[in-house]
């Protein structure tokens, strides 16, 4: 975070996410680096941090810190917090596209890709797909056929 007192550049920090291929259960709140340890963490050193503009669609909590040039970026992807204005498709190494990283995955792109369909048929399945995605996260797990959780890799998930 220092990097910004002189640099013009947006420094990024992620909460920890159980996302290592395991069973490993956890809520926001039981993480060490959740959202709001991550900002009390921050504001101790660096003093307050002021709220800045961020695109629809972001998926970071952009601050400034009076006297510093760059910006500071906090992104709550265990805790959800930006579900309701996520845009973003991943496309996995098994070649399936995921609405969302806590979903099981919407579309079989490689199948479509290697069964001969044509642009417009992946281009109007990627836009149901994503048409249909769930609300946030938690509804997306909700909705996954495997009821026991198992978190991908990041790897997997095109992370």
């Amino acid at each position: 975070a220092e990097l910004t007192r002189e640099l013009p550049v947006e420094v990024r920090f992620i909460e920890e996410m159980p996302f290592n291929g395991g069973s490993h259960v956890a809520t926001p709140e039981s993480l060490p680096w959740n959202h709001r340890r991550i900002r009390q963490h921050l504001e101790a050193h660096l003093g307050p941090l002021i709220p800045a503009y961020a695109p629809a669609g972001a998926t970071a909590d952009d601050y400034t810190v009076a006297g510093h040039v760059g910006r500071i970026g906090i992104i709550a992807a265990y805790s959800r917090t930006f579900c309701g204005t996520c845009n973003r498709l991943r496309l996995t190494a098994e070649g399936g596209i995921k609405t969302c990283l806590y979903d099981q995955g919407v579309l079989d792109l490689r199948a479509m890709l290697r069964g001969g369909s044509t642009d417009q048929d992946i281009a109007d399945a990627l836009s149901q797909a994503f048409y249909h995605r769930a609300a946030n996260g938690f509804e997306a797990e909700r909705q996954r056929p495997v009821h026991q959780l198992n978190f991908e890799s990041m790897a997997t998930i095109g992370g």
